[in-house]
């Protein structure tokens, strides 16, 4: 049976810290994450092969997202590149307290020092299609075949009542439906997930005449009627939110029911960030916490690819100063 360290691992470049990699008081109470899995199933089925390769999602495409250059430096970790479309889509407060659970408060102060501009009474909801590559855990030798996933998504928020620690509710999520890994992953926290289609396949988003981009998602089989599309365009004479913003927000830890939290770390500190780009476009979706389908118009963001980082076992949520 592999072993598995609970050593800490190095601080990240860019001033940040991920949580260390951390055994559970009872790993039956909980469900299991991504990487889990794949730790799993090497120590279950070790094999003369040199590499430990998971189900592939996508054997007959390449991806255009550059390759991980991170797993050498944190080979404890799970590491990869995420691309794809990150966009604020603010919603009424009201609007945004009907469909965040009432046991989580807002932490309006939190997003309003980041952004003083932001209009009152309003929330900074997250829509994003984004595609994972490359994700490897190099003390393993092990990787993990591409996926893609779209949710709507809701930051700044208080799970412990403390005022100030900011979390990220997911409560649902569309991943491709080939990599069954991924989304036994995702269910582990308590996600609800819908097996789906994207367009494109293998990458984040594919280019449309005059510099925009488009990327789609459709459930599979009885879930066809949930999808979410977004298309963008660049923006750089209207940045309403910058990339400093997207970052706090894409790298608060994420959660579904609190049990369980994901300290995933989006690196905006290397040469992949040099050409991210502000966007404006339109995103249409039929996907829960709305209860039927919703358009949102003229909406801004980022199109951005980072390095990530991310712990192969969850975490219990805990908060931090």
């Amino acid at each position: 049976m592999a072993t598995f360290s609970s050593q800490s691992p190095a601080r990240p470049s860019n001033g940040s810290q991920i949580r260390p990699l951390c055994w559970l008081p009872s790993l039956a109470k909980f469900s299991h994450s991504v990487l889990f899995y794949v730790l799993i199933l090497i120590s279950i089925h070790r094999v003369a092969s040199s590499q430990h390769i998971l189900p592939p999602s996508q054997s007959s495409c390449v991806s255009q997202d550059a390759p991980n250059q991170h797993a050498q430096q944190y080979p404890t970790l799970v590491s990869g590149n995420l691309n794809g479309t990150t966009l604020i889509v603010p919603i009424s407060l009201k609007t945004a307290r009907r469909l965040i659970p009432t046991e989580y408060q807002i932490v309006e102060k939190a997003y309003r020092e980041l952004l003083p501009s932001f209009p009152d009474g309003m929330y900074p909801m997250v829509a994003q299609i984004v595609h994972d590559h490359d994700i490897q855990v190099l003390a393993y030798n092990a990787s993990l075949s591409d996926f893609s996933r779209a949710s709507f998504e809701f930051p700044f928020l208080d799970i412990f009542g403390n005022g100030y620690t900011s979390f990220r509710w997911t409560g649902t999520s569309m991943i491709s439906a080939s990599n069954t890994i991924a989304i036994a992953g995702a269910e582990g926290y308590g996600m609800t997930v819908y097996p789906a289609s994207f367009d494109p396949s293998c990458d984040a988003y594919k280019a449309l005449p005059g510099g925009a981009t488009y990327a789609s998602s459709r459930g599979s089989n009885d879930t066809r009627s949930k999808f979410m599309t977004i298309e963008t365009k660049p923006s750089w004479g209207n940045v309403p939110y910058p990339l400093t913003f997207i970052q706090n927000v894409t790298n608060q830890p994420v959660f579904s029911n609190t049990v369980v939290c994901d300290y995933y770390l989006r690196l905006f500190n290397s040469t992949l960030t040099d050409a991210a780009t502000p966007v404006v476009g339109k995103v249409s979706a039929n996907l829960e916490p709305f209860a039927c389908p919703r358009n949102f118009d003229n909406v801004y963001g980022w199109r951005v690819a980072t390095p990530f980082l991310e712990p192969p076992l969850p975490s219990v949520c805990s908060p931090t100063a």
